[in-house]
């Protein structure tokens, strides 16, 4: 059975029984192999044929058919194409069946003589040749339909991720792999078409990987012209299949640079590179792949070649490495104008976030420089926000280590921050720059009524005191009457004083030890009891109701009603937001904004929401960065900064009084967020604006 080790042939097998009624002719024209047990031959003939196909011719008797006609219904045309020639009688033609046919040429009812054996073998094997060759068609055309559906659904796959990816260097990667998988490349670039500061283009090689290579590569700019194969490609809109880079032409006007090849130690051989035009048919850049490769022990499917094999010896160069088909110079041109498609709409998706972003950090400019106060206040609240959900991604522990942001989350909760007050553009001006208790004109018509008082408490007296002077010739004991008199003037318009300091004091925003109320009703009570009239003979109301309400503020400079309308900015800022059209991945912005001012025990702003459950994490970022930079600035008309050691003990007191979400005020002080941020970052306007309002002198 040596005879069946051999590659390549066809055989003709007899059983045992089948030889005593054949006559052999003289001669070696056929490969004869003679065997007792025929379904055994089969099965020997059918191992030792590992990749090559073998056409076989077996002659066998009718009680040998049945075991070999199972053998093939399980073996098909896979390793061994044969026919069967059958010795038996009339019965045995009448009992078989129209599934015999396949694989049954001839049956004979009588011995074989050397002449017709020879032509039966030759006869049989022409049949089975022509079997094997139209299977083996179907084969061929069988792999080449699934390869073209395999590069259909390729074709959509990518058309499907090329519009999903947002972010342009995973784009070119993404466009880079899949061309690679189509082809069965082992390497490749991308190159995009750009201007230089003369207007002049040029091509930018940004992008390359080769799977049998780590190879890192950096980003170059070469001249757009056709003395480089990219540069051809890109000049002319022109697909190069180059079956060998070393061995172009002398003709043509492109040269290959093997630089690349000497210094990896690579081979650059077969290479395609095709153009990536616009919808304009622009060029735009230049996709350009490098060594095809196949298995050249079977058909490749060219789904998997770019995977699985690796060219590191000169020997895989040469076994594996192929030129690309032809059908792929318009296969590649569809996917590089996908390609091209995916690139432009991402350029625009950027120039109009871009462009976006640049109007809200205008917008927010804008309204910041109406107090120089707060300028840079909501750019330093961003970069804060986006450094605590970087933190946030790196935790393992607790709740945040269940939390985690996308990059597009982080924008989305950037661009929150940045329009969190923009509300305020809705509030009145002075509320924002009121530093006292009381307005400076308030505060100034306060003075002047209190010198009023002042005035017409010491014209009575002096008027009194003349009417005593006459008196004191007459009258003995006027001398001591004018004494008492005297000094009950000066305790009074001290008094007057005293009341006027007491008020410049307690417009102050700082908080007091005694109860403001009780000490401005004493004081109103006081002076109630001077009969000051107007020039008009009305009675002159010194300190008025509102200017008890104002100067009745426990803490801070602003009053019930103004607080009101400064809470109120969260909500302008929500119906605002709310106007603008929003892309999906940015719908939570809205939210984000509204609740900054929410704090966990319900003591917050605009609903009193109450628990951690209420508010977005991004909401509860945003606080805690809302606070830190409102306790630290340095330049709040209305209190002094406060020492960053104070400021985060305020802030872990906070916390631990169910205010502030404790997990991410820890995770603050931890990561030490405050020392990514300047406190004089982004101020971009002076704080000695003329016409800001600073305190009124007390003096008379």
């Amino acid at each position: 059975m040596d005879i069946l080790h051999e590659k390549n042939r066809s055989i003709v097998l007899i059983s045992g029984k089948a030889r005593e009624l054949i006559t052999l002719p003289q001669g070696d024209e056929f490969t004869i192999v003679e065997s007792a047990d025929i379904t055994k031959a089969m099965h020997s003939l059918i191992d030792e044929t590992e990749h090559d196909h073998t056409n076989a011719v077996i002659f066998l008797t009718r009680d040998e058919y049945p075991e070999l006609s199972n053998l093939l219904g399980v073996l098909g045309f896979a390793r061994v194409s044969c026919q069967l020639v059958i010795f038996g009688g009339e019965d045995f033609l009448k009992s078989l069946g129209s599934e015999n046919l396949r694989d049954i040429s001839e049956v004979r009812t009588a011995p074989l003589s050397a002449a017709e054996f020879t032509f039966v073998v030759r006869k049989t094997f022409a049949v089975v040749k022509d079997l094997y060759l139209n299977h083996a068609l179907q084969e061929t055309y069988l792999a080449r339909l699934i390869d073209t559906r395999k590069d259909q659904e390729d074709l959509i796959n990518m058309g499907r991720a090329l519009s999903i990816e947002k972010d342009q260097e995973k784009l070119l990667r993404l466009i880079l792999f899949l061309s690679k998988r189509i082809t069965g490349a082992d390497a490749g670039s991308i190159f995009l078409v750009e201007h230089d500061e003369e207007g002049q283009k040029r091509l930018r090689f940004k992008y390359s990987h080769t799977f049998s290579r780590d190879i890192r590569l950096e980003e170059r700019v070469m001249p757009m012209d056709k003395k480089s194969i990219s540069g051809y490609v890109a000049v002319t809109g022109e697909v190069l299949n180059i079956p060998d880079a070393y061995s172009l032409p002398a003709d043509t006007p492109y040269s290959f640079n093997p630089s690349f090849d000497k210094k990896h130690n690579y081979r650059s051989r077969s290479m395609l590179t095709v153009p990536m035009k616009n919808h304009v048919d622009e060029i735009i850049g230049v996709i350009q792949l490098l060594n095809c490769k196949e298995q050249p022990e079977k058909v490749s499917d060219g789904t998997d070649e770019a995977f699985t094999i690796k060219l590191e010896t000169s020997e895989d160069f040469d076994r594996y490495v192929v030129t690309f088909d032809k059908k792929y110079d318009s296969l590649m041109e569809a996917v590089a104008g996908q390609a091209a498609i995916a690139i432009e709409n991402n350029r625009m998706i950027m120039q109009i976030q871009n462009q976006f972003e640049e109007f809200v950090k205008a917008s927010v400019s804008a309204i910041e420089s109406r107090d120089p106060a707060t300028s840079g206040h909501s750019f330093r609240v961003a970069e804060i926000c986006k450094a605590m959900a970087s933190a946030v991604n790196v935790e393992n522990e607790g709740y945040l280590g269940g939390v985690s942001f996308t990059d597009t989350q982080i924008k989305e909760l950037e661009l929150a921050a940045l329009l969190h007050d923009f509300g305020k553009v809705y509030i009145d001006l002075s509320v924002f720059r009121k530093a006292k208790k009381l307005y400076p004109k308030d505060f100034d018509n306060l003075c002047l009524r209190l010198n009023y008082l002042y005035r017409f408490l010491e014209l009575q007296y002096t008027s009194h005191e003349a009417e005593l002077m006459r008196s004191i010739g007459k009258e003995g004991d006027a001398a001591a009457a004018l004494r008492d008199f005297v000094k009950e003037k000066n305790e009074k318009l001290q008094r007057i004083k005293d009341i006027k300091e007491k008020l410049c004091q307690m417009n102050e925003p700082a908080v007091m030890e005694e109860n403001p109320e009780e000490v401005l009703e004493r004081i109103a009570q006081e002076i109630d009891e001077i009969d000051c009239v107007s020039v008009e003979g009305d009675r002159l109301c010194v300190i008025s109701p509102a200017d008890i309400m104002n100067l009745s503020i426990r803490r801070g400079s602003l009053n019930p009603m103004e607080r009101k309308e400064i809470e109120s900015h969260v909500t302008h800022t929500y119906c605002f937001v709310s106007k603008i059209p929003w892309p999906p991945e940015y719908k939570n912005i809205p939210e984000i904004a509204l609740r900054h001012h929410e704090k966990l025990d319900g003591t917050g702003y605009p609903d009193g929401l109450k628990g951690r459950e209420s508010t977005l994490i991004q909401s509860r970022i945003m606080a805690i960065a809302d606070i830190y930079d409102a306790l630290s600035a340095s330049d709040r008309p209305y209190k002094k900064a406060v020492p960053l050691e104070r400021v985060l003990k305020i802030m872990q007191e906070e916390a631990e009084k169910g205010i502030l979400d404790a997990d991410l005020v820890d995770l603050f002080i931890r990561n030490r967020i405050y020392e990514k941020i300047s406190r004089d970052s982004f101020r971009e306007y002076s704080l000695e604006e003329p016409g800001r309002e600073k305190g009124v002198s007390c003096g008379f």
